[in-house]
Protein backbone atom coordinates (compact mmCIF):
# COMPACT_ATOMS: atom_id res chain seq x y z
CA UNK A 1 0.00 0.00 0.00
CA UNK A 2 2.82 2.40 0.87
CA UNK A 3 4.39 1.70 -2.51
CA UNK A 4 1.14 2.72 -4.27
CA UNK A 5 0.91 5.92 -2.17
CA UNK A 6 4.52 6.79 -3.05
CA UNK A 7 3.86 6.23 -6.76
CA UNK A 8 0.71 8.37 -6.64
CA UNK A 9 2.53 11.17 -4.77
CA UNK A 10 5.52 11.00 -7.14
CA UNK A 11 3.22 11.04 -10.18
CA UNK A 12 1.26 14.00 -8.80
CA UNK A 13 4.47 15.95 -8.13
CA UNK A 14 5.78 15.16 -11.60
CA UNK A 15 2.55 16.33 -13.26
CA UNK A 16 2.45 19.44 -11.08
CA UNK A 17 6.08 20.41 -11.79
CA UNK A 18 5.72 19.96 -15.55
CA UNK A 19 2.39 21.76 -15.71
CA UNK A 20 3.72 24.96 -14.13
CA UNK A 21 4.12 27.60 -16.78
CA UNK A 22 7.48 29.30 -16.68
CA UNK A 23 7.14 33.04 -16.95
CA UNK A 24 8.90 34.86 -19.75
CA UNK A 25 11.84 36.83 -18.47
CA UNK A 26 11.28 40.54 -17.99
CA UNK A 27 11.93 42.42 -21.26
CA UNK A 28 15.34 44.04 -21.36
CA UNK A 29 15.64 47.49 -22.95
CA UNK A 30 18.10 47.94 -25.82
CA UNK A 31 21.32 49.90 -25.39
CA UNK A 32 22.73 52.31 -27.97
CA UNK A 33 26.10 54.07 -28.18
CA UNK A 34 26.89 57.14 -30.31
CA UNK A 35 29.83 56.64 -32.70
CA UNK A 36 30.01 59.71 -34.93
CA UNK A 37 28.11 62.22 -37.04
CA UNK A 38 29.08 63.94 -40.27
CA UNK A 39 27.62 66.00 -43.09
CA UNK A 40 26.88 64.31 -46.40
CA UNK A 41 29.26 65.21 -49.26
CA UNK A 42 26.66 67.55 -50.78
CA UNK A 43 25.74 69.03 -47.34
CA UNK A 44 22.03 68.21 -47.79
CA UNK A 45 21.77 65.93 -44.74
CA UNK A 46 23.79 64.50 -41.88
CA UNK A 47 24.77 60.89 -41.22
CA UNK A 48 24.67 59.65 -37.62
CA UNK A 49 26.28 56.30 -36.77
CA UNK A 50 25.57 54.36 -33.59
CA UNK A 51 25.94 50.88 -32.14
CA UNK A 52 23.00 48.90 -30.76
CA UNK A 53 22.69 45.93 -28.43
CA UNK A 54 19.43 44.20 -27.50
CA UNK A 55 19.76 41.28 -25.11
CA UNK A 56 16.36 39.75 -25.81
CA UNK A 57 16.71 40.24 -29.57
CA UNK A 58 13.41 41.93 -30.40
CA UNK A 59 14.39 44.91 -32.53
CA UNK A 60 12.67 46.38 -35.54
CA UNK A 61 9.19 46.88 -36.93
CA UNK A 62 7.48 44.71 -39.52
CA UNK A 63 6.07 46.31 -42.67
CA UNK A 64 2.46 46.05 -41.43
CA UNK A 65 3.26 47.48 -37.99
CA UNK A 66 2.80 51.13 -38.78
CA UNK A 67 0.37 52.74 -36.37
CA UNK A 68 0.08 53.80 -32.76
CA UNK A 69 3.13 53.04 -30.67
CA UNK A 70 4.64 51.09 -33.56
CA UNK A 71 4.65 53.85 -36.14
CA UNK A 72 8.30 54.63 -35.34
CA UNK A 73 10.95 53.00 -33.18
CA UNK A 74 13.92 55.39 -33.43
CA UNK A 75 12.96 58.72 -31.91
CA UNK A 76 15.04 61.76 -32.73
CA UNK A 77 14.96 65.29 -31.36
CA UNK A 78 16.75 68.13 -33.10
CA UNK A 79 18.37 70.95 -31.10
CA UNK A 80 19.91 74.24 -32.23
CA UNK A 81 22.36 76.31 -30.24
CA UNK A 82 20.96 79.82 -29.93
CA UNK A 83 22.79 82.48 -27.90
CA UNK A 84 24.83 79.75 -26.21
CA UNK A 85 21.79 77.67 -25.13
CA UNK A 86 20.43 74.47 -26.66
CA UNK A 87 16.81 74.79 -27.80
CA UNK A 88 14.59 71.95 -28.96
CA UNK A 89 13.55 72.62 -32.56
CA UNK A 90 11.75 69.36 -33.39
CA UNK A 91 9.92 69.06 -35.63
CA UNK A 92 11.99 70.97 -38.17
CA UNK A 93 9.99 73.68 -39.90
CA UNK A 94 11.28 74.84 -43.28
CA UNK A 95 9.90 77.13 -45.97
CA UNK A 96 9.15 75.39 -49.25
CA UNK A 97 9.77 77.85 -52.11
CA UNK A 98 7.97 75.61 -54.62
CA UNK A 99 4.66 75.58 -52.74
CA UNK A 100 5.23 78.91 -50.98
CA UNK A 101 4.36 77.30 -47.65
CA UNK A 102 5.97 75.90 -44.51
CA UNK A 103 6.82 72.21 -44.24
CA UNK A 104 6.98 70.38 -40.93
CA UNK A 105 9.29 67.38 -40.70
CA UNK A 106 9.52 64.90 -37.82
CA UNK A 107 12.81 63.08 -37.72
CA UNK A 108 11.53 59.82 -36.23
CA UNK A 109 12.59 56.73 -38.16
CA UNK A 110 11.43 53.13 -38.61
CA UNK A 111 14.18 50.59 -37.98
CA UNK A 112 13.16 47.52 -40.02
CA UNK A 113 12.33 44.17 -38.44
CA UNK A 114 15.30 41.93 -37.72
CA UNK A 115 14.33 38.26 -38.05
CA UNK A 116 15.41 36.49 -34.87
CA UNK A 117 13.31 33.41 -34.09
CA UNK A 118 15.84 32.08 -31.57
CA UNK A 119 15.65 35.32 -29.58
CA UNK A 120 19.43 35.61 -29.28
CA UNK A 121 20.97 38.96 -28.43
CA UNK A 122 21.28 41.33 -31.37
CA UNK A 123 24.14 43.74 -31.74
CA UNK A 124 25.51 45.78 -34.56
CA UNK A 125 26.17 49.19 -35.99
CA UNK A 126 23.89 51.29 -38.14
CA UNK A 127 23.53 54.79 -39.49
CA UNK A 128 20.66 57.14 -40.20
CA UNK A 129 20.45 60.05 -42.60
CA UNK A 130 18.84 63.10 -41.02
CA UNK A 131 17.70 66.53 -42.13
CA UNK A 132 18.81 69.76 -40.50
CA UNK A 133 18.00 73.46 -40.73
CA UNK A 134 20.45 74.98 -43.25
CA UNK A 135 20.11 78.37 -41.51
CA UNK A 136 21.36 77.04 -38.16
CA UNK A 137 24.91 77.73 -36.97
CA UNK A 138 25.28 74.78 -34.60
CA UNK A 139 22.93 71.85 -33.97
CA UNK A 140 22.85 68.32 -32.59
CA UNK A 141 20.48 65.38 -32.26
CA UNK A 142 19.28 63.36 -29.30
CA UNK A 143 17.87 59.90 -29.94
CA UNK A 144 16.66 56.69 -28.40
CA UNK A 145 15.41 53.34 -29.68
CA UNK A 146 12.39 51.22 -28.70
CA UNK A 147 12.28 47.46 -29.15
CA UNK A 148 9.22 45.35 -30.01
CA UNK A 149 8.28 45.10 -26.32
CA UNK A 150 8.22 48.94 -26.32
CA UNK A 151 11.22 49.07 -23.98
CA UNK A 152 13.15 52.35 -24.46
CA UNK A 153 16.91 52.41 -24.75
CA UNK A 154 19.20 54.95 -23.18
CA UNK A 155 19.35 58.38 -24.84
CA UNK A 156 22.40 59.39 -26.85
CA UNK A 157 23.43 62.86 -27.97
CA UNK A 158 25.52 63.49 -31.06
CA UNK A 159 28.51 65.74 -31.19
CA UNK A 160 27.86 69.38 -32.07
CA UNK A 161 27.42 69.92 -35.81
CA UNK A 162 28.75 73.29 -36.96
CA UNK A 163 27.43 74.62 -40.25
CA UNK A 164 30.16 76.31 -42.28
CA UNK A 165 28.81 78.74 -44.87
Amino acid sequence: MQRVVKIVIFSALAVFSFSCKKEDPKPVPPVIKFLDARFSADLTYTVVRFEFYDEDGDLGLKQDENSGEQEYNLFIDYYEKINGNWQLKSPIITFNLTTNSYDTTDLHVRVPFIENESKVALEGETEVKLLYNFNADTFRYEMYLKDRALQSSNHITTSDMVVVN
